[in-house]
């Protein structure tokens, strides 16, 4: 005969693992984050070919390298759990 209750609580009924609000929240930063560290590579070759001035290209180039490294900090953890 089984002892489970048909009328559970609504606590009860919850799985076991709960997800707190911050990291439900930081899961789509970790996303992006992920995703700009592998693409942004991308750009430093059609950056460094293209045919842009000296002060352009040296702000675009550092503007790409921020985003790839704020990305890899970011998006270290991205689906380390699968």
């Amino acid at each position: 005969m089984s002892s489970v209750s048909p009328f559970q609580s609504p606590t009860e009924a919850l799985p076991e693992k709960s997800v707190d609000f911050r990291t439900l929240a930081f899961r789509p930063v970790q996303f992006l984050a992920f995703w700009t560290a592998v693409l942004a590579p991308l750009a430093y070759p059609a950056l460094l070919l293209s045919g842009l001035d000296g002060q352009t290209l040296l702000v675009l180039l550092t503007g790409v390298f921020l985003a790839n490294v704020l990305g890899l900090v970011l998006g270290r953890d991205y689906r380390a759990d699968a």
